[in-house]
């Protein structure tokens, strides 16, 4: 009895980091969905496509500035291809446009919206929109906008 408990133990630890983050039940917060989106964010970043290919719905789509439309193997296909040198820049980007984030959660339907720091306008940069399934939330669509550009 004592073996099948170490086995089963051993078996668990030896799970994927990703699978641990996301068999745990989340709460229906905005905190939660920040935490969800930034944990994408650094997903994509190292290469996660497990976490990733989790996080999104199959159905998932997301709409670039230029009116392009990306699907779930698009940005799982993009996540394999992460380096080092495209972190740096993902992370270099950021710390110069710094946003905002309001989340607006009805029922099982999360809106998170970022907006650029300190601007006045209050234009929004990006959307992502996520569902409540399983107990955490999933992405279903993102929407981007060159608005910091304006």
């Amino acid at each position: 009895m004592q073996l099948a408990a170490w086995l089963v133990a051993v078996s668990i630890f030896a799970l994927p980091q990703s699978f641990h983050a996301q068999s745990v039940a989340e709460s229906r917060t905005p905190a939660s969905v920040i935490s969800a989106d930034k944990a994408w964010g650094l997903a994509e970043e190292k290469g996660d496509a497990a976490f990733v290919d989790a996080l999104l719905l199959p159905e998932y789509r997301s709409i670039s500035p230029d009116g392009s439309v990306h699907d779930k193997a698009a940005i799982l296909a993009n996540t394999r291809e992460a380096t080092p040198q495209r972190a740096s820049k993902i992370e270099k980007y950021l710390s110069e446009h710094p946003t905002d984030m309001a989340v607006s959660i009805n029922g099982d339907i999360a809106v998170l919206i970022f907006t650029a720091k300190g601007d006045g306008r209050k234009r929004v940069l990006s959307c992502d929109i996520f569902v409540y399934r399983d107990g955490r939330w999933r992405a279903l669509y993102s929407q981007h906008t060159t608005a910091e550009n304006a």
